[in-house]
């Protein structure tokens, strides 16, 4: 007869209320089917009969709750992300590269393609893409969020503006759950993107916020900036703050200037192009 340590350490088991039922009948675990036979112990001076749950339905319980958390996990991630700020045809695939922006699709792709290795050897660091309006970082930030995210990884794609909004809503209406919720992704993502840094009037608050998330990843989970300014020129812009955010940055990511010309003259130039086609006698 096993003594009740003995049976508890095999797994879970429920036992009859009475010692006077008889034997109850083996069972099969449904998983590796191996037949299980049922145990006695004594409790509380009675001796029960026990069923004793195979190791490997425990095993698959826990993967299923494992599993469960993730999803739950990625669900809240997603919320959180600036949905309606994402470019939705925009993948690191379809990227238009041209003259002075190739570095920065190459360095987004080995991102994702090595995340794993990228982190072992570098842990936290990041990418911190700056440049002129029109060279397509929010293109790259929209692609890498939906290349990391297609192989599940936690990843969160924002504004600095939406950010900064966020915070707000939660010192209006005291929600402390709510904070609670959205410092959590923002501290605890695998991959943080900040889209368009700098892009929002400064403020001390502002920048203390963001300086917090910095520091809050630092050397643990990366951030993806995009950015009109160099680290100089937001260091600059952020006021008092900046020289300790640009810091940061320059600790925890690799600096690329995208240094080509604006896509968005000539996408306008397309437009005017299909309506000459349309309108005749246009100068």
């Amino acid at each position: 007869m096993k003594s009740l340590q003995q049976v508890l350490n095999q797994g879970d088991q429920s036992f009859t209320r009475s010692a006077e039922v008889s034997k109850p009948p083996a069972r099969e675990c449904p998983i590796c089917h191996r037949r299980i036979e049922p145990v006695q112990i004594v409790l509380l001076g009675q001796t029960r009969w026990g069923t004793v749950t195979c190791p490997c339905e425990t095993q698959a319980r826990e993967a299923e709750e494992k599993a469960k958390q993730a999803r739950e996990w990625l669900t809240l991630c997603h919320e959180f992300t600036s949905r309606n700020k994402l470019l939705p045809k925009a993948t690191l695939e379809n990227y238009s590269m041209h003259k002075g922006c190739g570095n920065a699709i190459k360095i987004a792709n080995n991102f994702v393609d090595t995340y794993t290795e990228w982190q072992k050897e570098r842990p936290g660091l990041g990418i911190y893409l700056n440049g002129t309006n029109g060279l397509g970082k929010t293109h790259i930030l929209s692609g890498l969020y939906k290349a990391l995210t297609g192989k599940k990884i936690s990843a969160v794609f924002m504004t600095t503006y939406h950010m900064f909004q966020r915070f707000r809503e939660v010192s209006k209406v005291d929600d402390y759950e709510y904070e609670k919720r959205l410092l959590k992704v923002l501290y605890g993502c695998e991959v943080l993107l900040l889209d368009d840094v700098g892009g929002e009037v400064p403020y001390d608050s502002r920048a203390e916020k963001l300086l917090d998330v910095i520091n809050a990843r630092s050397q643990k989970r990366p951030i993806i900036y995009s950015s009109n300014f160099t680290t100089d020129g937001l260091e600059q812009w952020m006021g008092n703050q900046g020289s300790r955010i640009a810091d940061r940055i320059l600790e925890n990511s690799i600096t690329i200037t995208l240094q080509g010309e604006s896509q968005r003259g000539g996408i306008n130039d397309r437009h005017h192009d299909w309506l000459a086609g349309r309108v005749k006698g246009l100068g």
